[in-house]
């Protein structure tokens, strides 16, 4: 979680990619451990909040609203979120060589992609975390 931090900061395009499919695999790791523990089953917990929500819903989205203040001509996040998420053919060409733009929108998407990411028919697979929560949760834990 500490290299994706580092990343976002530099805003780093690869590593961001690199850094949420490790922990996307380290969560399915502990998922398909049939002898996954408590502890194990806390670290899937913690990864589930950071990539469901914590990353994407705070950090990600702070990410670019600082930096797209560096587009030129001058976006809003709104307008930059619809004309991706529209596939906006003229707002795209408009800025279609912008790095800043084509930087930010890579960004986007890979964030959107772990915002969109169902396995087994669930949202990150939390119907087979759950199961595995509800099991070993000890019998006195709130």
């Amino acid at each position: 979680m500490i290299d994706l931090f580092k990343y976002t900061y530099l805003l780093d395009i690869k590593n961001i990619r690199k850094s949420i499919d490790n922990l996307w695999r380290q969560y399915q790791k502990i998922l398909d451990d049939p002898r996954a523990a408590w502890t194990e089953i806390n670290e899937a917990r913690a990864i589930l909040y950071f990539i469901g929500y914590l990353y994407p819903e705070k950090i990600a989205l702070e990410s670019l609203e600082g930096r797209i203040k560096f587009i030129n001509p001058a976006i809003s996040l709104d307008k930059f979120l619809t004309a991706i998420d529209k596939n906006d053919e003229k707002i795209l060409k408009k800025y279609g060589k912008n790095k800043n733009f084509q930087k930010l929108k890579e960004f986007y998407l890979i964030v959107k992609d772990i915002k969109n990411r169902v396995k087994n028919g669930a949202y990150l697979d939390e119907g087979r975390f759950n199961e595995k929560y509800k099991k070993l949760k000890p019998k006195n834990y709130f």
